[in-house]
């Protein structure tokens, strides 16, 4: 198999089916190992920010207690890290116009799933996702992403994306049918966090960069106001996201958190373990909750303050390299760049979205493909912090 094809499976299978994702890199790790290629382990060593995410991974997973759940955990981020060397060490030899379009027709593909999963008057939304006694809905939609605020992550980064694309003297049509679409699909999965972080990025970037994304932003708040109150569901409403339950329980979960985070300071509990403690340090919080629904707690509580260390470290680097960059080059790619990355960390502060399997591994192709890119222009300064 062409190492170009390698790439657009692993694109595809990140967003249509996980599982099969992940056991996909697998396989080419290993037929790689197998026959003595080692450009992409090489790649990953060589870059500064995976070995960071490295030593976070073996914080999370040697301190831990309960060591095969965060050895699994451990083993599909260095899937992931794969990923993110697969991607740049092969971006030279892939077609951008290629995987755009990819990009476009597979998102409107889940977006039509999505849709269909609205109006089929057969589907069931779990009661968990929603509080019925502050909220009369019944459905929200996840297409092929398994939850709405996993879906709507997803959404947000092709909008956000299109964005940079759309130009309406060029008639983009393409692009304009698919953001429709997407930002049908990004309000009914009726996931606050992700109409707020869209809004907020997109404002931030009109600040920042191009005066356009402020005309986005706005179109995108009107239709989420507009439609919230042609269904009157009232999720947009300020009061009602107090009162609602959910968020109530999200604080629940912070505070016990922080409590363990207190008897596991320094390196935290491990990967995938928070069901393990939970019930011990609340008597409220459901001893089946499997994330912190944020994204700041969850990685200072999986690996206490030396891997949140790094956490903030990566993160403060992402930020500041790429706003120089975009500003430098005032190249679009740096600054959708720069855009996903504030929608990622406004996204984090009420849930832990970016952290799940699937996200984990769309976040690492595209990680990737910015690492590529940035190798092609010879120009080493993003990668390694210079």
């Amino acid at each position: 198999m062409k190492k170009d094809e390698q790439f657009y499976i692993l694109l595809i299978l990140s967003i249509v089916f996980i599982p099969a994702a992940y056991v996909f890199v697998a396989a080419v790790f290993i037929v790689q190992i197998y026959r003595g290629e080692y450009k992409i382990i090489s790649y990953i060593k060589s870059n500064k920010y995976l070995l960071i995410v490295m030593l976070y991974i073996i914080i999370g997973v040697v301190f831990s207690n309960y060591l095969i759940i965060s050895l699994l955990y451990g083993i599909i981020m260095l899937l992931c890290m794969y990923s993110v060397g697969l991607t740049a060490v092969y971006i030279e030899r892939i077609s951008i116009k290629k995987m755009k379009k990819l990009i476009y027709i597979v998102s409107l593909v889940v977006f039509i799933i999505g849709i269909a999963q609205y109006l089929n008057p057969h589907f069931v939304m779990p009661q968990k996702w929603v509080d019925v006694e502050e909220f009369k809905l019944k459905k929200r939609i996840f297409s092929t992403f398994f939850n709405p605020n996993v879906f709507g992550f997803y959404i947000n980064i092709i909008l956000i994306i299109l964005c940079g694309e759309i130009n309406i003297k060029d008639k983009s049509y393409k692009e304009i049918v698919l953001f429709a679409l997407g930002l049908v699909c990004m309000f009914l999965t009726f996931s606050r966090a992700t109409w707020i972080s869209l809004v907020v990025s997109l404002v931030i970037s009109g600040i920042l960069f191009d005066k356009k994304y402020f005309k986005f932003a706005l179109f995108v708040f009107v239709v989420i106001i507009g439609f919230d109150k042609i269904l009157n569901i009232g999720r947009s409403n300020p009061v009602k996201m107090i009162e609602d339950s959910s968020m109530m329980y999200r604080i629940e979960i912070w505070k016990a958190c922080f409590s363990i985070v207190k008897d596991n300071m320094l390196t935290g509990i491990g990967f995938g373990t928070l069901f393990k403690y939970i019930s011990s340090y609340s008597d409220i919080v459901k001893p089946n909750i499997e994330h912190c629904h944020n994204l700041y707690i969850q990685v200072l509580t999986e690996s206490g303050i030396i891997g949140f260390g790094g956490f903030i470290f990566i993160i403060f680097k992402l930020i500041s390299n790429t706003w120089r960059e975009a500003k430098k080059r005032n190249n679009q790619r740096w600054i959708t760049s720069f855009s996903i990355i504030v929608m990622v960390l406004v996204h984090g502060t009420v849930d832990s979205v970016s952290l799940t399997p699937q996200i984990m591994m769309i976040l690492s192709v595209y990680i990737g493909y910015m690492f590529g890119m940035e190798r092609i222009y010879k120009n080493f300064s993003f990668i390694t912090f210079q």
